[in-house]
């Protein structure tokens, strides 16, 4: 476990904090943070870690919202590169489609710096974000052992976004292994609403208990509608989980009677600040940087929630939540261990 928090520390130095010097090179500037879409903590913490170190570098920010759509969020950092901002932090899309667009920055001198992109945009300094390989595999691992390998999984996942696309393609590796568990696709948008309406009809056709064995997410918001869905239904036999950690994952994964049984946590504010701290430092004339950066993950679970939570949200995350800790420690014995993990760059 100690091993575990000194490579995690070790990682985190390799783009140190900004100093004196730093701030005064970004007194008067302006950063634009072009986020694809703001509609969950993951969205809105990033922005707030970039803006928090931005800010005390003495500089300004600007965010865009591309309301999910890829189109607008090109046209926005297009437009943040001709208001002349000092540099650019893009949160989320695709860097196939990305690349004109930073290479028009590129060419106006404007540092630019991707945020769970999931790889490395040509002409962007580096990419920052959790590991999207290494967190699918740690909750379809937690998911299907749940199941005992075995039984109807339902696949919940926004194609043609890169990220989730990656998060399914580790399930479906590790799935191949089991040959009782059989994987059903349910392409779908954005939208909660819509998964609960998909899932509601996969209900209607499986109206038998253990004909569902699971529903793996890729991402919690998205997935709260199957878990509204399955509890409206009473069929809280089925096993729920997704990733990100966002505060409606704990919701879930605290509130009694819920199938949701775990999440994979994501330091996502780092995310924020480590892009942050990276056109910090470029503004302040360093070059070198890794092409990619990864944060922390650990995944939550009925056993080790409450350690969980307050690790990802602070002590003040019962308040935010509206739930009772000493509840939840009552509901659920706090003995699983908290295993933070950090992939190992050479």
């Amino acid at each position: 476990m100690k091993f575990l928090h000194l490579v995690a520390m070790a990682t985190a130095l390799m783009v140190a904090a900004p100093s004196k010097g730093d701030a005064q090179d970004l007194a008067g500037k302006k950063i634009g943070i072009a986020a694809r879409e703001i509609t969950n903590d993951y969205n809105r913490d990033i922005i707030a870690g970039a803006t928090k170190v931005i800010e005390a570098a003495g500089g300004q920010v600007v965010v865009t919202d591309g309301g999910a759509d890829p189109r607008k969020h090109n046209e926005n950092i297009e437009n943040l590169v001709n208001s002349g901002v000092s540099g650019i932090i893009v949160q989320l899309g695709d860097a196939q489609q990305l690349a004109p667009v930073v290479k028009k920055a590129s060419d106006a001198g404007i540092p630019v710096v991707t945020t769970s992109v999931g790889a490395k945009t040509e002409g962007a300094l580096a990419d920052v974000g959790g590991d999207d390989a290494l967190m699918s595999a740690m909750i379809s691992r937690a998911l299907l052992s749940s199941i005992d390998y075995k039984g109807d999984v339902y696949v919940v996942w926004v194609p043609g976004a890169p990220l989730l696309e990656t998060r399914k393609r580790i399930l479906q590796a590790i799935a191949a292994d089991y040959p009782q568990v059989k994987l059903h696709e349910v392409p779908t948008e954005h939208s909660a609403a819509k998964v609960q309406t998909q899932m509601e009809d996969i209900l209607t056709a499986n109206p038998e208990p253990g004909s569902i064995a699971a529903v793996w997410g890729a991402y919690d918001l998205l997935v709260s509608g199957a878990v509204e869905a399955i509890r409206r239904n009473g069929r809280n036999e089925i096993k729920v989980a997704s990733i990100d950690g966002d505060r409606v994952g704990f919701q879930m994964l605290l509130d009694e009677g819920s199938p949701f049984v775990a999440t994979v946590v994501q330091d996502v504010n780092r995310i924020g600040s480590l892009a942050g701290e990276i056109i910090i430092q470029k503004l302040g004339g360093k070059s070198d940087f890794p092409s990619t950066l990864f944060t922390d993950a650990w995944l939550a679970t009925h056993a080790n929630g409450v350690a969980a939570a307050e690790k990802r949200w602070g002590a003040n995350v019962w308040a935010d939540l509206a739930i009772d800790k000493a509840t939840v420690e009552g509901r659920w014995p706090q003995d699983g261990e908290l295993q933070v993990v950090h992939p190992v760059l050479p």
